[in-house]
């Protein structure tokens, strides 16, 4: 079997590499190291739930797979990077509390508890996802797996149709040559942390329309996030710095007390119908696209890597239609 290459250096392109490690499948990964990456600014937040409409998010069925993956990966690495914490999401007004307490009645029972003033996600984990890169380059580059050259598409796409290439590289698919027809829509996100002195870790995470908790890496950090559907014009770097420093003091009063902060951006690749892309092209049969896992990379990253595992291992794997690539097949022309 030829070795899988792997394109990408981000959260996708690495739990696709521990996931082969663990399935022996050859590969190498071509760490295509692009600016904007989500990784670098995401939260990390691993989380069934969707808070705003207050139902279990898409591929909450997968949360169970996608801890345990993560759990399991700290021992090979030698890095603790998650902590199991308690995420509570603060009603705005008696309305949305009301709305909580019937979505507890009717569907949510076993994933809430409804408090006063908040309402209390049961099953959450905070990973940080870039000591989770930092951790498996290290290893793969210790076993000769990782090649940081700057990677040629051209030439990736003279790969010999027996061999597989999986193209995880996140938003930069949008202006390549194979997949650039693939409906992406990049949300920006933003990430600030200033070093709050704290030494013990205290499992939980406020949602106040923001995140707000302690790395779970670093105790003394404390970070706060959130996404936005901006585009990728960097003047919209200040207007997110200036909205992350108002809801430091007016969401959260009397944590912060004017640290210096440094901030982290990054555009998650999220798909037009907001579900993963998983598949084949529809010419290049051995090029794979890994993407458009969004704000639920974590729950949605182990999972899939199985079912691609599976392709490359049999040639073939049922990928759920709602994620099948194939639904964005009519959009692809031919090229030359």
């Amino acid at each position: 079997m030829y070795p899988v290459r792997i394109v990408g250096n981000g959260l996708a392109a690495h739990v696709l590499a521990q996931t082969f490690l663990n399935r022996n499948i050859p590969f190498e990964v071509f760490a295509a190291d692009l600016p904007g990456s989500a990784s670098q600014a995401a939260w990390g937040l691993l989380n069934p739930v969707h808070l705003k409409t207050r139902t279990l998010t898409y591929g909450a069925g997968y949360f169970d797979h996608a801890l345990n993956f993560f759990t399991q990966a700290q021992g090979p690495l030698n890095k603790h990077f998650l902590k199991k914490v308690r995420l509570r999401h603060f009603y705005r007004d008696a309305t949305e509390a009301v709305a909580w307490m019937q979505a507890w009645q009717e569907n949510l029972h076993q994933h809430i508890a409804c408090e006063n003033d908040f309402v209390e996600i049961l099953h959450a984990a905070s990973i940080s996802i870039p000591e989770f890169i930092a951790a498996s380059g290290h290893a793969l580059k210790a076993m000769g797996l990782f090649n940081g050259q700057q990677v040629d598409e051209a030439d990736m796409m003279n790969t010999p149709p027996e061999q597989w290439v999986i193209w995880a590289t996140g938003h930069w698919a949008s202006t390549s040559k194979l997949f650039g027809w693939v409906p992406l829509r990049p949300s920006a996100g933003v990430q600030a942390q200033w070093d709050a002195g704290k030494t013990d870790f205290t499992p939980v995470v406020q949602h106040r329309g923001y995140f707000l908790g302690q790395d779970p890496l670093n105790h003394q950090i404390q970070r706060i996030g959130s996404t936005y559907s901006w585009s990728l014009h960097p003047d919209h770097r200040a207007e997110a710095e200036t909205e992350i420093r108002q809801a430091i003091t007016t969401c959260f009063p009397g944590v912060y007390a004017g640290e210096e902060l440094s901030f982290r951006f990054g555009y998650r690749p999220a798909s037009g119908d907001r579900k993963p892309i998983l598949g084949p092209h529809p010419a290049w049969k051995n090029h794979l696209f890994f993407n458009g896992l969004g704000s639920k990379g974590l729950l949605l990253a182990p999972t899939m890597a199985e079912m691609t595992a599976d392709i490359c291992v049999h040639s073939t794997h049922e990928i759920p239609s709602e994620m099948d690539i194939q639904r964005f097949y009519k959009r692809y022309k031919p090229f030359t």
